[in-house]
C-alpha cells in the first residue's frame, strides 16, 4: 500500500508537530482510519524528540519537508 503524502515547511508553522499531526489526522479521516489516527496521535505525543515524532509519522505518511531540512 502506497503511504498518503504530507508537504510541510520545517522552517515555518506547518513544520510544528501538531500542525503536521492535524494534517495526518484529516488525511486518515479522509480514509476513514480513525482508530489508527488515535494510536499515531498517542505514539507522536510520547516521544522525547522532533525528529522521533517525525519517524513515527514517517511510518504512515510520507513526509516530505519542502525546506529540505532533515
Amino acid at each position: 500500500m502506497t503511504k498518503p503524502v504530507i508537504k510541510y515547511h520545517s522552517r515555518g508553522e506547518s513544520g510544528n508537530i501538531y500542525a503536521l499531526l492535524a494534517k495526518c489526522s484529516a488525511e486518515l479521516l479522509k480514509m476513514k482510519r480513525i482508530s489508527e489516527y488515535n494510536e499515531l496521535r498517542d505514539r507522536v505525543c510520547a516521544e522525547k524528540s522532533y525528529k522521533g515524532a517525525l519517524k513515527v509519522l514517517g511510518e504512515v505518511f510520507e513526509l516530505i519537508d519542502l525546506d529540505g531540512v532533515h
